[in-house]
């Protein structure tokens, strides 16, 4: 007989069971040998056998049909199947001898043989294959439902073989937000965003360019929100996510085309942030001569301002004059932030109710979970029912957990929640400044993040208004230095409020903290606790010179946190 010598292993990657084939390989020769069978060809295929579709085992089926050969060598009856097609064609041609003869190394099968032992045989490597795969199945689904990713890491992140948790990869996780952000903006296709991340520096892990597939993959990804996504479900991952969730869901919109940007020939700052006041039709540019014009589109065919054209750099100076409203004394908003930030660190900043809801939420769905798979294991409820809904509460869950997560999170952020409204001053109290320093592009992402609803007409801003924080600052009364602010007050009563002398500082909502100046809450707290004219102050509300200290020491001894500019070595003593 002629045999030919089959070898396998289950998978195509090189660096695992690299030994396996040549193994088999020097087992199956010497038994060869041992026996003196005649060996025509030897063969080695690495790919699994839980499917049909092996072109190296169809190769040895082919030879034994031709006649080039009548007999298989192999090792275990698993290494030429583990699917029941496969098997199935094997016992066919051992039944009807066009295989002579099967040779393992602890058993030979003829076609005299009980089939039904070849059967079982095949059919326990079968039954094996399915049942590792529910193990490896069950397995991944317990780790994604402990926040860990059981595959290879995506892009971004590494593998730590020993903890077997992802980390960042410091080489190229900083592109991923860049990728978000640029094709966020709108008006660049993948294959733009592609050509310029590549020229930024983006490589994938083989050096090669992102393609348009790659960024098409990583936009539609939510790992990187730091949700994972399996099988249709959604799991809240433990990774350190790399984006916002607004950040996917606007690049998505883009790619959905529910959002539209289109790429502009040529870059005007103003141009879309503008509207005529006579018409209420968009105000458009053109440049002529070197310069930026600005007119009125005219659509509604009825207008007069087309005709009249503003030349960029006076809009500008419109602008900056308006952004003077926002200035405001740079020492009193830290005085004001440092005696806010001592009463938010001294409280809780996210509200129990809300949580305590949430968490009931999710325990009423895992309950009804509960009773649904009793249901279904009852074989009361049908499989059409039960695996959407199961899917439904799954995912609701996940997302309900995600906020009590982001609730939780806030009750650390007391003074961080401070931060923001701080700079919120300090950006407007430069705004100006920035404004006409800024070059063309800065100046329209100024523009942005302040403005809005300008309108032109008559050769003027006829009307704009603040992004609705700023708005609140611009309305304030802004007091040229601290004897104005302080006019009229007790010196003691200004050391307690500012946190000096122990007492609290005024309760302020945490969601007033983004509507409402920092100003307003210095002088309604002033309003709620002055006294009435002391000893000391004078008639008309100012100060004496010969009594309490006047405005400029009061001021200077709050910013020296009760110690004297004058007197180093003591706090100086305040008269009541």
């Amino acid at each position: 007989m002629k045999y030919v010598i089959y070898c396998r292993k289950s998978t195509d990657t090189e660096d695992k069971q690299v030994a396996s084939l040549e193994s088999q390989e020097n087992e199956l020769l010497e038994l060869a040998k041992r026996y003196g069978l005649n060996v025509v060809k030897i063969l080695h295929e690495s790919r699994s056998a839980k499917a049909e579709g092996r072109p190296i085992f169809a190769s040895v089926l082919a030879m034994i049909q031709k006649g080039e050969a009548d007999a298989i060598l192999c090792w275990k009856l698993d290494r030429l199947a583990r699917n029941m097609a496969d098997a199935g064609r094997i016992i066919d041609l051992l039944q009807h001898s066009v295989i002579k003869e099967i040779r393992t190394h602890d058993a030979i099968h003829l076609p005299s043989d009980n089939v039904l032992m070849i059967a079982v045989q095949l059919g326990m490597a079968n039954q094996y294959v399915r049942d590792l795969s529910e193990n490896v199945k069950r397995g991944n689904r317990t780790k994604l439902e402990r926040g860990g990713w059981p595959n290879h890491a995506p892009f971004g992140y590494i593998n730590n073989k020993f903890t077997k948790t992802l980390y960042l990869d410091e080489k190229v996780a900083p592109f991923i937000p860049r990728l978000f952000e640029v094709y966020a903006q709108g008006g660049k296709s993948l294959k733009e965003v592609s050509e310029q991340l590549y020229a930024e520096g983006l490589r994938t892990r083989s050096g090669k360019k992102a393609n348009k597939g790659f960024i098409h993959r990583v936009i539609r990804d939510p790992f990187y929100t730091g949700v994972m996504l399996r099988t249709g479900k959604y799991y809240q991952g433990t990774h350190e996510p790399l984006i916002s969730k607004e950040l996917y869901d606007t690049a998505n919109n883009v790619l959905d085309g529910k959002l539209h940007g289109r790429q502009q020939k040529r870059f005007f700052h103003l141009r879309g942030f503008m509207k005529c006041a006579n018409c209420g039709c968009a105000i458009t540019a053109s440049k002529r001569k070197g310069h930026d014009y600005y007119f009125c589109t005219n659509g509604k065919r009825n207008c007069e301002e087309n005709r009249h054209y503003l030349r960029a750099e006076k809009i500008d100076e419109m602008i900056a004059e308006a952004l003077t409203k926002l200035q405001c004394d740079k020492e009193l908003v830290e005085i004001a932030y440092e005696a806010a930030k001592e009463k938010v660190s001294s409280e809780g900043q996210y509200s129990t109710a809300s949580v305590e809801m949430l968490e009931k939420r999710v325990e009423a769905i895992e309950s009804s979970q509960s009773k649904l798979a009793d249901s279904y294991a009852a074989e009361v409820t049908p499989e059409a029912i039960y695996t959407p809904k199961m899917k439904a509460w799954s995912n609701e869950i996940v997302a309900l957990k995600t906020e009590i997560k982001k609730l939780k999170g806030k009750s650390n952020e007391g003074v961080s929640t401070l931060e923001p409204i701080k700079n919120t001053f300090l950006q407007g109290i430069s705004a100006q400044k920035n404004y006409l320093d800024a070059s063309p592009e800065e100046k329209r992402v100024l523009v942005s993040e302040l403005l809005w609803n300008l309108s032109l007409g008559n050769q003027k801003i006829q009307s704009l208004q603040f992004k609705p924080l700023y708005a609140a600052i611009a309305k304030e009364p802004k007091p040229d230095d601290f004897a104005k602010m302080l006019r009229g007050q007790d010196s003691d009563l200004l050391r307690k409020l500012m946190g000096l002398a122990g007492k609290p500082f005024p309760t302020l909502p945490r969601e007033n903290l983004t509507t409402r100046s920092l100003y307003q809450l210095l002088r309604d707290s002033a309003k709620k606790s002055a006294p009435h004219p002391s000893r000391g102050s004078r008639a008309d509300g100012g100060w004496s010179a010969g009594g309490n200290l006047c405005a400029e020491r009061v001021g200077a001894n709050i910013i020296t946190n009760g110690r004297s500019p004058y007197q180093k070595d003591r706090t100086p003593r305040l008269r009541p």
